[in-house]
């Protein structure tokens, strides 16, 4: 007996892309670079990091959960709002495989574009100077804000620190 696959149609594929998509992505992950630098002087946030921000700010409660969180609590209170809801702590290692071509491809337009720049012998990225352009939406503009939050946490702790905080593994 054959298991029914579980197909999208089209229309709701492309809505899906339209809210999730690379170029947004290359944003927020500009966006994420920028907090992170803030919090920590120095380098920049390695590869692996970026993968993290698309599956958490393209989650409406995880998003929630941030612009509640006040920017000086850090990732570790965040985690800890979740201790009555760990499945939706536990959903971020899973979305990060759902998302990884979509963060790979928001790597690539932001490295393209110039938004971001990669050391290759380091893995190290870094971000221009770049500003919005006048006509952004006030959407896009709290989707960034979320980034630059999550992405100032991060910058706060280890690569090891943030793995154990939200339970992932890069």
């Amino acid at each position: 007996m054959e298991t029914p696959e579980f197909k999208m149609s089209p229309r709701l594929n492309d809505e899906i892309y339209l809210v999730q998509n690379p170029a947004l992505g290359a944003v927020l992950m500009w966006e994420f670079v920028k907090g992170y630098k803030r919090q920590c002087t120095g380098a920049g946030p390695s590869l692996p990091f970026l993968f993290l921000v698309l599956p958490i700010i393209f989650s409406e409660p995880l998003r929630t959960i941030i612009g509640r969180t006040n920017s000086t609590s850090g990732l570790r209170l965040f985690a800890a709002k979740f201790s009555k809801e760990q499945e939706l702590l536990l959903s971020i290692q899973r979305r990060m495989l759902a998302l990884r071509q979509t963060s790979l491809s928001s790597v690539s337009i932001a490295l393209d574009s110039g938004l971001l720049t990669l050391d290759c012998t380091t893995a190290v990225v870094n971000y221009s100077t770049k500003r919005y352009p006048p006509n952004i939406p006030d959407t896009v503009r709290e989707l960034g804000k979320h980034a630059d939050k999550l992405g100032g946490w991060c910058g706060a702790l280890s690569i090891q620190e943030v793995q154990t905080a939200l339970r992932i593994g890069f």
